[in-house]
């Protein structure tokens, strides 16, 4: 078979059933092979960043390695955000780049991809010879799970004409996490644990991958802690009644008051970053133990009193075994009363609608929306001011909410959202976007989105600014023209695209988006816009 045919085939040994890609010379031949000769899923993209962002939220809500594919020199050159926002994520995904022939000098498309993807922070899997490239996929899939980022898979063009005779190469078992907590990192942390009198334990993303929810509140139950998560945990202990929500700058207030009364902070699977721990402010006269699988996570950010390098589960576990060998009794700060304070909360009631007749509150519009959207989805958000409030929607579980927010580019968050839908086609993504993410990688992708019948709905918060600039302009009585904008009719744009579509300009326009959820048809997505003030400045709080 030709070079091309063993790329194909052996990305398909790999397990890979799902290609998300922009065609061109130096991957055109790969991807034709991947469709006709294995029915894998190819995804066009209209835009290489853009599929590398879908292949990214793909990868986050199955649970699975990303690939994506684009040519080479420019087709390379326009994903280096997106890579760097799957490094800062740490998504493995690998990214077959097609590369131009090695003699040919003087090809307008050359340029050193090794060093172009270097700078990124990915890593670069050359292949070395039409003969090694079943083992150098293979590599390449090893790489990118054990080193949790995406791995840019480089093929000359000239090697995916050259013949060879394929020689499969096996599957690459994904590495094991799974590991017990080292002992003497484990005797510290527990002995500052048995002596806090108001615990609290926090869950990351890390601890849902590990499935360590029932170890988890069995240990909050022996410590009397409530429980809470970073926000990329959001959902974790959701149905416990001492479940905090989220523990950072998204915080509501009982939750708030709780964190601000513990000693101890208990942390699992969590970064502590500058969010979630405020600038270090909410651990502030607190004792930190921190769990983790990862060595180079603990106390990166944060002083920590204890560290133990172990899986969530097994840790937890461990650690109620050796409460129980010394008969420890549970604290009072998991307690009826806390869990009926937050079981009556409701941020309604702290709200000030600030809405009018032409524009509309987007805290109101948010919390509105979050009742009449299915409680069963999947919840992407893409970067921008408006992100407080899209980042308040509830989500079922930690993998069902993805974000784009790691190198703090807007316009990821289409691209996102529609590899999530792919990923998830048993449920609807819910999108919440700016106008000027829309604008800059959102408006394009939206046929993607109705080209492949996605169940997609786009909440467009549309302030007609950039407005993270605009209110920096307008803090300080400086004139605020250069970050407005006039944009098209979305709602027309979207309508053209083959979209429902309606405009909410006041609350009484909430009825309209609510008929477009309910009745929304088969196969065709959904956006919602939002007309906003972008002077109006109101606080943000989270629900739990």
């Amino acid at each position: 078979m030709k070079g091309h045919d063993a790329v194909a085939r052996a990305l398909v040994d790999q397990g890979v059933d799902t290609v998300f890609g922009v065609l061109g010379d130096g991957n055109l031949f790969i991807g034709e092979n991947l469709t006709r000769e294995h029915d894998v899923e190819f995804v066009s993209a209209t835009h290489e960043a853009n599929a590398v962002c879908m292949a990214e939220g793909w990868a986050k809500t199955t649970g699975r390695l990303g690939v994506a594919t684009v040519t080479h020199g420019p087709g390379l050159t326009n994903t280096i955000t997106a890579l760097v926002e799957g490094v800062r994520n740490r998504t493995p995904m690998v990214l077959v780049a097609g590369d131009t022939p090695t003699n040919a000098k003087h090809h307008l498309q050359k340029i050193d991809q090794a060093a172009l993807v270097a700078a990124s922070g990915a890593g670069f899997e050359p292949v070395r010879n039409v003969t090694s490239i079943a083992a150098d996929v293979a590599t390449a899939v090893r790489r990118a799970h054990s080193e949790r980022r995406p791995i840019v898979l480089n093929v000359p063009l000239e090697i995916e004409w050259e013949e060879v005779d394929y020689v499969p190469v096996p599957a690459v078992e994904r590495p094991a996490t799974a590991l017990a907590p080292d002992p003497a990192g484990l005797d510290e942390a527990v002995g500052i644990i048995a002596s806090a009198s108001r615990p609290l334990i926090l869950a990351g993303r890390g601890a849902a991958r590990s499935g360590a929810r029932e170890s988890l509140i069995r240990l909050a139950e022996k410590l009397g802690a409530p429980v809470a998560t970073t926000l990329l945990g959001s959902g974790f202990f959701r149905g416990d009644p001492c479940d905090l929500g989220i523990f950072g700058t998204l915080s509501h207030r009982i939750a708030g008051e709780a964190v601000a009364s513990a000693d101890c902070v208990i942390t699992f699977g969590a970064s502590l970053n500058v969010h979630t721990t405020d600038q270090g402010r909410m651990l502030a006269g607190k004792r930190v133990v921190q769990v983790d699988l990862d060595p180079t996570a603990i106390g990166q950010t944060v002083p920590i009193n204890a560290a133990v390098l172990g899986d969530a589960a097994m840790t937890a576990d461990t650690i109620v075994d050796m409460l129980d060998s010394v008969d420890h009794r549970p604290s009072g700060f998991r307690s009826d009363a806390l869990a009926a304070q937050l079981s009556s909360f409701d941020l309604d009631d702290e709200l000030v609608d600030l809405s009018r007749d032409d524009v509309i509150d987007p805290r109101t519009a948010t919390r509105r929306l979050e009742e009449m959207l299915p409680a069963d989805r999947t919840v992407v958000v893409d970067a921008g001011r408006f992100m407080l409030n899209a980042l308040t929607f509830s989500v079922p579980e930690p993998s069902a909410l993805v974000t784009s927010h790691g190198f703090a580019a807007i316009g990821l968050g289409m691209s996102m959202a529609i590899g999530a839908a792919v990923g998830r086609r048993d449920r609807p993504t819910v999108l919440g976007v700016g106008d000027g993410g829309f604008m800059m990688g959102g408006m394009t992708e939206l046929y993607t989105a109705v080209h492949y019948g996605l169940d997609l709905i786009v909440v467009l918060y549309n302030d007609g600014s950039y407005g993270a600039e605009h209110i920096q302009l307008h803090r300080k009585d400086m004139d605020t023209s250069a970050s407005l904008h006039e944009w098209p009719d979305f709602v027309e744009v979207a309508q053209t695209l083959g979209c429902a579509a309606t405009k909410v300009n006041n609350v009484a326009d909430l009825k309209k988006a609510a008929d477009l959820i309910d009745n929304r048809v088969p196969g065709q997505p959904v956006l919602i816009e939002l007309t906003l003030d972008p002077d109006m400045i109101s606080s943000i709080a989270s629900p739990h």
